[in-house]
């Protein structure tokens, strides 16, 4: 008997959940994307989980999608990556213009880089490249200082915000 009532009790179980679940796939596709654990909570499951796992599904880098410069066509996605940082001068005048002429340098001698000549304040900032692995960027900046022996000593990377061209 107790095993037919514990049979009973889990068909009745499934095909409340199916229902749920039919009527949470019309709700959905309304509702905007969340996750999986959140999801749950909100529809009365119970979860035990590592708080670990919800940091780690959260933390993946933010990907949006835009034009990089006003009037530019191409199209780019913007994510966490790596730079080399070539200069940096918080004199407001001469480090702008400093930070133009290294790039027209740096363009002169290698022009497939990607430059860019960035303004955080206090400081005029000279950043090179687009590298998705610290170990694409320490390649890069090991090639700069090659070139630009007199400027190595300023030169290393940082983790920034990258454009990655879409196709």
């Amino acid at each position: 008997m107790q095993k037919a009532l514990f049979i009973l009790s889990i068909i009745l179980i499934a095909f409340t959940a199916n229902a749920q679940t039919k009527t949470q796939e019309a709700d959905s596709t309304s509702a905007p994307l969340r996750s999986i654990s959140s999801h749950l909570r909100i529809n009365g499951a119970r979860i035990h989980q590592d708080a670990r796992l919800e940091t780690l599904v959260t933390s993946f880098p933010k990907i949006y999608y835009g034009n990089p410069k006003a009037g530019s066509d191409k199209n780019v996605y913007y994510t966490k990556g790596y730079r080399v940082r070539v200069f940096s001068g918080n004199n407001q005048t001469q480090s702008k213009n400093l930070a133009y002429q290294i790039e027209k340098e740096l363009i002169e001698k290698m022009p497939d880089l990607d430059t860019y000549v960035v303004f955080k304040t206090p400081n005029w900032r000279l950043l090179v490249g687009n590298y998705r692995t610290s170990e694409e960027a320490y390649r890069s900046l090991r090639t700069l200082k090659k070139e630009f022996p007199a400027r190595g000593r300023e030169m290393f990377v940082i983790q920034d915000e990258i454009e990655i061209p879409i196709e």
